[in-house]
């Protein structure tokens, strides 16, 4: 070697500056007053330090085979330890997604809480003016009085109220289970949208306002299932007349071009907050913040139009209307008759 010390400064290099610590290492040396022997096994790693005159071929092989079997165990708990790190990587992205989904489970149940208590109060509401109302007109009867005309219309809505609200649970539990199956059918557009205007002018009047439907093509013939596209329609008119303030005007206009049906329904409400907007798969919520009026309802009626459009493979979107509102524009592709 050139210099007295190079066999120790080996030892740093490997086990410091290359960081291996795992390989066994034995020095022989022809100066051991150099390098006291007590000094070198204190301060280097390493398995052995002897003389070259007491290094003998019986104490070689002893040390050569003691440093493999070092070397051998060594090594297994190297592999075993980068294992259990793996393992401890592993253990720690499974319980960053745990904790996700615990909060997303924990979400989802008081999302379904809160539902579950809307829907008692919904529910309760037609249901208790069903009964008041018909114990009345009871009373009057069996006083041989003549029924208010003002009760037997409020029992009908509140009926219709309820039925509106069962419908509405039962729709969202058979899309939520992949229950529900489309009929496709040849449906004369312009009277699907005149019958839509018939079920709600009645409504609209009632609430102060206007609905106003365009006519277009009273020829054209598209191939959908006529259940969906009344429901979805439903939904959106019904909306668009319950958040619209008195003597607005809500509007239906509808389209065809290169194979696309378009509908489109705009109304001058308060409008929908863009987190509603961008969240339509997300059941079990109503915008209170937006809302003028009566904030009754079961909060799935955009879930349920999404779903509707998407098995049709449609499309739903809500935008602002200009000045003000909202407007929801539905897209049928390639159902031309």
């Amino acid at each position: 070697m050139e210099s007295d010390d190079d066999g120790l400064r080996l030892v740093r290099v490997i086990r410091d500056t290359l960081g291996l610590s795992v390989p066994r290492i034995i020095l022989r040396t022809g100066h051991p007053g150099y390098a006291p022997e007590q000094d070198v096994i204190r301060d280097y790693d390493i398995d052995d330090y002897r003389t070259k005159s007491e290094l003998s071929r019986a104490r070689l092989f002893t040390s050569v085979a003691t440093a493999l079997r070092a070397y051998d165990r060594l090594r297994q708990l190297q592999e075993a330890n980068q294992r259990l790190e793996r393992m401890a990587r592993d253990l720690e992205v499974l319980n960053i997604d745990y904790l996700e989904q615990r909060e997303a489970a924990l979400g989802a149940a008081q999302a379904k809480s809160r539902f579950l208590n809307n829907v008692s109060h919904e529910l309760r509401t037609p249901l208790n003016a069903i009964v008041g109302f018909s114990e009345l007109s009871l009373r009057a009867v069996k006083e041989k009085q003549s029924v208010p005309q003002a009760y037997l219309e409020d029992i009908l809505e509140a009926g219709r109220r309820l039925a509106s609200l069962v419908d509405d649970i039962l729709d969202f539990s058979q899309l939520d289970a992949r229950k529900r199956q489309l009929m496709w059918e040849p449906v004369n557009i312009q009277e699907l949208i005149d019958y839509q205007q018939e079920l709600y002018t009645a409504e609209a009047a009632r609430l102060g306002l206007k609905l106003h439907v365009d006519n277009g093509n009273p020829s054209l013939v598209c191939n959908l299932d006529r259940s969906s596209v009344s429901k979805v329609l439903g939904h959106i008119i019904t909306n668009a007349l319950r958040y619209s303030p008195r003597g607005a005007t809500v509007g239906v206009t509808w389209e065809f071009d290169a194979d696309t049906l378009g509908i489109s329904i705009s109304d001058q409400g308060p409008g929908v907050p863009k987190s509603i907007k961008d969240n339509l798969d997300e059941p079990f919520t109503i915008g209170q913040d937006v809302l003028t009026k009566d904030a009754s309802g079961l909060g799935l009626g955009l879930t349920i139009c999404r779903h509707l459009m998407t098995m049709m493979g449609g499309k739903i979107s809500i935008e602002d209307g200009v000045g003000g509102g909202t407007r929801v524009n539905l897209l049928l592709p390639n159902f031309a008759g």
